[in-house]
């Protein structure tokens, strides 16, 4: 193998091990202040069907609830659909998150994908949260 090769194969080996430095995995308690803390209180909100403040507090103005219309829609909706997922996803009595993986690195990414195991039987349901100064909000639902 010549040398540029070898140095290209050593590049994207150490890309894709630093895509996933600082994520979680498995069963966790989110510590407050991280993305996975936003993403378990975000998750609480919608699994008590308490859309408003969702809206309020952790949807992303600019790319999620930038508009009435998408506003509405998610009242209209998306809302009922996620209160059932919402409640699926949370574990240990809503205190936990079991994370199967995360796409981007909290630590330096401005948004990140968190896939969770919600529904045993199916495949994990992802949310893709963004971070403004030193907090993080949903822009996926």
């Amino acid at each position: 193998m010549n040398y540029l090769k070898k140095i290209h194969i050593a590049l994207i080996l150490l890309l894709i091990f630093s895509a996933n430095l600082g994520a979680e995995q498995g069963l966790i308690v989110p510590k407050k202040g991280t993305v996975y803390h936003a993403l378990l209180e975000g998750l609480k909100l919608l699994a008590v069907g308490d859309i408003e403040q969702w809206i309020s507090g952790s949807c992303d103005g600019i790319r999620l609830c930038s508009n009435t219309a998408d506003i509405d829609h998610i009242r209209n909706h998306r809302a009922k659909v996620q209160e059932k997922i919402a409640t699926s996803c949370l574990k240990k009595g809503g205190e936990a998150l079991d994370i199967d993986h995360v796409v981007g690195n909290p630590e330096i990414d401005i948004a990140v994908k968190i896939y969770l195991l919600c529904d045993e039987k199916g495949p994990p349901r992802f949310y893709s949260l963004r971070r403004t100064m030193d907090y993080w909000f949903f822009i996926s639902l």
